[in-house]
């Protein structure tokens, strides 16, 4: 008999590796009850290819829920896909395209304050005031020069800037994901 997991699906490497620390370190969650994948790229999301070993291995019975984690990203760069909003819309269209209704949900990772950005944006926006202004002073003093939109390196520069990952897991902003893993797992 095959042991049926909680599937989270995400973009990057990165994004897997959060998730993995979120839900095994912070939930306490067994780690035999969830996997985590990573898709690659945002639109990997939206492709229905990239579902068809997924949906064999749902019926197979390996997976009994799915939770797709993905960013907001901006819809100032991508019409399509781009925003909270675009992003919330194609999700719900490819879940129900694939026939999977009532086994999803999804999360999308974003600064809660403007619905803009990704899952960087989002631990950003749960690390104490100081921090906050010191990596925005940051991104504003190397804005005038020639940088990517996302600023990416930026963003998750905290990681070897600090000593100690500055994300408060206890932070309201991480509530959503945290009831939606849960929920997923019980």
């Amino acid at each position: 008999m095959v042991n049926s997991k909680v599937l989270i699906l995400c973009e990057g490497e990165q994004d897997k590796k959060f998730i993995n620390l979120f839900y095994k370190k912070y939930l306490n969650l067994e780690a035999n009850a969830i996997e985590v994948k990573a898709l690659g790229n945002k639109s990997a999301f939206f492709k229905e290819e990239n579902y068809s070993q997924i949906k064999k291995q749902i019926d197979i019975g390996l997976y009994h829920k799915i939770l797709f984690v993905v960013d907001s990203d901006f819809e100032k760069n991508d019409a399509v896909y781009g925003g909270y909003e675009n992003t919330a819309k194609r999700i719900q269209e490819m879940i129900k395209k694939l026939d999977i209704e009532g086994i999803t949900d999804y999360f999308i990772s974003c600064d809660p304050t403007n619905q803009n950005g990704n899952l960087e944006h989002l631990i950003l926006s749960t690390i104490d005031k100081p921090k906050q202004d010191c990596i925005e002073t940051l991104i504003n003093c190397i804005e005038s020069m020639d940088t990517h939109e996302n600023k990416k390196i930026v963003l998750t520069g905290y990681e070897t800037i600090f000593k100690e990952a500055p994300y408060n897991f206890d932070h309201q902003n991480f509530g959503e994901l945290k009831n939606k893993i849960v929920s997923m797992v019980k």
